[in-house]
């Protein structure tokens, strides 16, 4: 059961890292927003057509990472730079979401965007030196996890930063053809790396 709870969490990951490529490359083709003191003179760009997108890719992922967790959980190595990596990147999430979900009635969506960002960030990032240490996925996933994690600090969907979320959709779509294409034996428990 959990061998096919893995490979669909693979599915939801390649999905997600599409949904996070596509939408950065429609929004650089538009005008170029403000950023800072220039939001005096002149207006954001709107982000609101691919929003549902990016959420959708922002949970997709969610479900490619509890693939990854239940991988390592199986295979005994789930130790505490993994745990924290999800914790984070959970916290990152739901921030997000309820952000999104506050927007409609205040402005709560723009406070909680940085620290959303930052958690999504770091869980991911120590998700991917987890699995790098770990060996739960091939290594070169995991340096792709790093690498898109690490892209993401510059992320801006007001300018051509937006095209910084492109390394961390192709990172999410390596993590979904890892999961999605292994079809050993998962339940081997060792130690967990810490």
């Amino acid at each position: 059961m959990s061998t096919k709870l893995t490979r669909w969490g693979g599915v939801a990951a390649i999905l997600g890292g599409i949904l996070w490529i596509v939408p950065s490359i429609i929004t650089a083709f538009k005008p170029r927003g403000c950023i800072g003191l220039e939001c005096d003179v002149r207006t954001m760009r709107d982000t609101s057509d691919v929003a549902p997108f990016l959420l959708l890719a922002l949970l997709l992922t969610a479900v490619g990472l509890a693939g990854v967790a239940i991988r390592a959980w199986n295979t005994g190595r789930f130790g505490r730079l993994a745990k924290a990596g999800v914790a984070l990147y959970v916290v990152g999430v739901a921030l997000f979401v309820l952000g999104t979900v506050l927007t409609a009635i205040s402005e709560v969506f723009w406070v909680l965007m940085l620290p959303a960002g930052l958690a999504l960030i770091a869980g991911l990032f120590l998700t991917g030196i987890a699995v790098f240490k770990t060996g739960v996925l091939p290594r070169w996933v995991a340096v792709l996890l790093v690498i898109g994690s690490l892209a993401m600090l510059g992320f801006n969907d007001q300018n051509a930063e937006v095209l910084m979320a492109i390394p961390f959709g192709l990172a999410w779509v390596a993590v979904g053809y890892a999961l999605w294409s292994d079809r050993s034996s998962p339940v081997r428990r060792t130690a967990p790396v810490r």
